[in-house]
C-alpha cells in the first residue's frame, strides 16, 4: 500500500524513465537516418520516424523551389499527392518562417491551419543542407491517440530537419 509519502518518489521514477525513453526516441530517429544506405532508404527512414516515433502516416517533403516561390512536392506517404502537388510561398505566411530554418507546430487541441488545406497538418519541418533550408517536410494528421506534438516530437523534428538532408540533396552526405 502507498502513503502520500511514496508518491514524489514514484513521479519522479516515471519521469526519470520517461526522459529515458524520450532521449532513446531521439537517439534511434538520429541513427535511422545516419546510417540510411541511399536517398530512397533516407526517404524510407523519414516515413519510419514519422510513423513509428512522432505518430502519423501523412507525410510530405517538398523542394523548395526559390525562384518561383513555390514548393514542389518530391516525396509523399499515406496523403493524396494531387492535392498537394505545389505550396505557393505568397499563399502561405507559416512556410516564411520554416524558409528562414525554423519550425512550425500546430498548438495541441487548437484548430489552427498551418497550411491553406482541408487537411490538418501539425509541423512544417526546414529540411537543412550546409545549414540552408532545402526542402520541407510536412506531418498531417495525427494518429486519433494524440493530442498534438509533444516535446520529444518537437526533439525528433530537429533530427529530422538536420539529418534529412540526404533525403532530399544526396550528395549532401552524413
Amino acid at each position: 500500500m502507498s502513503t502520500m509519502s511514496d508518491l514524489p518518489a514514484k513521479h519522479e521514477r516515471k519521469t526519470s524513465v520517461q526522459t529515458l525513453g524520450d532521449q532513446a526516441k531521439v537517439y534511434a530517429a538520429r541513427m535511422r537516418l545516419q546510417n540510411a544506405i541511399d536517398q530512397a532508404d533516407a526517404l524510407d527512414a523519414i516515413r519510419e520516424i514519422a510513423g513509428n516515433l512522432i505518430g502519423t502516416e501523412e507525410v510530405a517533403v517538398f523542394k523548395i523551389d526559390k525562384k518561383r516561390s513555390e514548393l514542389w512536392l518530391y516525396w509523399s506517404f499515406g496523403i493524396d499527392p494531387n492535392k498537394h502537388s505545389v505550396l505557393e510561398v505568397r499563399r502561405e505566411p507559416k512556410l516564411k518562417q520554416v524558409l528562414n530554418g525554423k519550425p512550425v507546430f500546430r498548438l495541441k487541441l487548437s484548430g489552427e491551419s498551418l497550411l491553406s488545406t482541408d487537411d490538418p497538418v501539425n509541423a512544417l519541418i526546414p529540411v537543412l543542407a550546409d545549414g540552408y533550408p532545402c526542402a520541407v517536410i510536412v506531418l498531417f494528421r495525427l494518429f486519433s491517440h494524440k493530442a498534438g506534438i509533444e516535446p520529444v516530437d518537437r526533439e525528433i523534428c530537429e533530427v529530422l530537419s538536420n539529418c534529412a538532408g540526404r533525403a532530399v540533396e544526396p550528395c549532401h552526405s552524413r
